[in-house]
C-alpha cells in the first residue's frame, strides 16, 4: 500500500501506536513503475503508453530538480511541491524516491523500529527475508516456507498484463537517461538506510 507517502498516515500511527515496528519492502524504481502501470492499464480500454507517462514525469523531474535534493526535509521538500503543479496522470518514478518518505518517518520512528528490505532479494530468497522479519519482530524462528505459493498478478488470466508488458520498450539511450535521473535519489536512500541494494537502474526487470 502507499501509506508511506501520506503525512496523515504517519501522524496517525505515531499518535495511536508510537511503538510500531515498520517493515519497508523497497523495490527498484523502474520495475516498480512498470508494475504499478500494469495494474492500472489493464483496467482501462484506452490508457496512455508507459513510455509517454514515464517521460512526461521525467521532464517534470528535470524541471523541478535542484542541486540540493532536500532529503532531510521529508514531505516538505521542494521536489514534490513542484511536481504537484504539473498535474501528471501518474507519478510512476517519483513515488519510488523513497529517501524523502523514509526521512519523514524516521523523525517519528527511531531507526531501530524500521527494517528495510529489498524486494528483489525477497523474490530470490524468501526464506532468508522471512527470517529477517521474524528476528526484527522478536518472534520465534520462521518455519520453512511452502514454495507452492501462487502470486497475485494483474489480470494474468486473460493475458492483458503480459501483453501490455511486451509493448514496453526503451532504447539504450533512453534507459541511460532514466538511470541518470533517478540515480541521485536512489543513492540518497542507500545513504539513509545504510545499505546499498545494488539495483540496476536501467533494467525493466
Amino acid at each position: 500500500m502507499h501509506y508511506y507517502h501520506h503525512r496523515i498516515a504517519l501522524e496517525n500511527l505515531k499518535y495511536i501506536l508510537p511503538c510500531s515496528k515498520l517493515i519497508w519492502v523497497l523495490r527498484n524504481p523502474l520495475p516498480r513503475a512498470v508494475s504499478e502501470y500494469l495494474h492500472q492499464a489493464v483496467k482501462a480500454k484506452a490508457y496512455p503508453s508507459f513510455h509517454s507517462l514515464l517521460f512526461a514525469e521525467l521532464a517534470a523531474i528535470k524541471k523541478c530538480k535542484t542541486r540540493n535534493l532536500q532529503i532531510d526535509r521529508g514531505f516538505d521538500n521542494q521536489m514534490f511541491k513542484c511536481l504537484a503543479k504539473f498535474k501528471l496522470k501518474k507519478f510512476l518514478l517519483s513515488t519510488a524516491f523513497y529517501a524523502y518518505f523514509i526521512s519523514a518517518w524516521l523523525r517519528k520512528f527511531p531507526v531501530e523500529q524500521n527494517l528495510f528490505l529489498d524486494y528483489e532479494k525477497f523474490k530470490l530468497n524468501p526464506q532468508y527475508t522471512v527470517e529477517q522479519i521474524s528476528s526484527f519482530l522478536g518472534l520465534a524462528p520462521a518455519p520453512l516456507l511452502n514454495y507452492t505459493w501462487k502470486y497475485n498478478k494483474a489480470n494474468t488470466r486473460d493475458g492483458k498484463a503480459r501483453a501490455k508488458r511486451t509493448e514496453i520498450r526503451f532504447t539504450a539511450n533512453e534507459l541511460k537517461i532514466i538511470r541518470m535521473e533517478i540515480l541521485p535519489y536512489v543513492e540518497s536512500m542507500y545513504d539513509l538506510i545504510k545499505n546499498d541494494f545494488g539495483w540496476r537502474l536501467d533494467s525493466l526487470e
